[in-house]
């Protein structure tokens, strides 16, 4: 009877383990998600602004933009989101097709993240270089210790940045 009862102690303390092991895996495979959509968002807008050079790679002068999950875009030079460049039979300038891209960026790929948003930051060193981009996203990621010493859950600012030549 008492060699049940040891057996049942370490199989219970075995399954506790593996049960702490299930929940680190889940939270680990939570942030990985959490990164690779932020990797994948700033190279959607870098693909954008490669297919969109006339805009991008002119600028004249340093501008810097920040948009929200909702694609709303604020920053200097101002970015039209007025004009809907995927309608059938409507022109768009650069300029245009620079601020729709944007704010479908807002709109799709940075609204996946939680607490998503992102920030685009161009300046031209000297008339001789080319004009040189970084994009940054942000997200908020839920991060937990699981360990003896704390149990402790949280939330923290994380981002990724990309630099781009248009």
């Amino acid at each position: 009877m008492l060699e049940v009862l040891v057996a049942l102690i370490v199989i219970s303390l075995g399954l506790l383990g593996i049960a702490g092991m299930q929940a680190a895996a889940i939270n680990s495979t939570s942030i990985a998600r959490s990164r690779s959509l932020g990797a994948i968002a700033a190279e959607s807008m870098a693909a954008a602004m490669h297919a969109n050079s006339a805009y991008w790679g002119a600028l004249s002068a340093s501008g810097s933009w920040s948009v929200s999950a909702s694609g709303a875009i604020s920053g200097t030079p101002a970015l039209s989101q007025a004009v809907n460049c995927s309608a059938s039979g409507t022109t768009c300038s650069a300029a245009n097709v620079a601020g729709y891209d944007a704010a479908q960026w807002g709109n799709g790929t940075i609204s996946a993240l939680p607490g998503g948003s992102g920030q685009i930051a161009c300046n031209q060193a000297t008339s001789a270089t080319p004009v040189a981009c970084t994009i940054t996203v942000y997200w908020l990621e839920k991060n937990r210790s699981v360990n003896a010493v704390s149990m402790a859950a949280g939330t923290a600012s994380q981002s990724y940045q990309m630099v781009v030549v248009p």
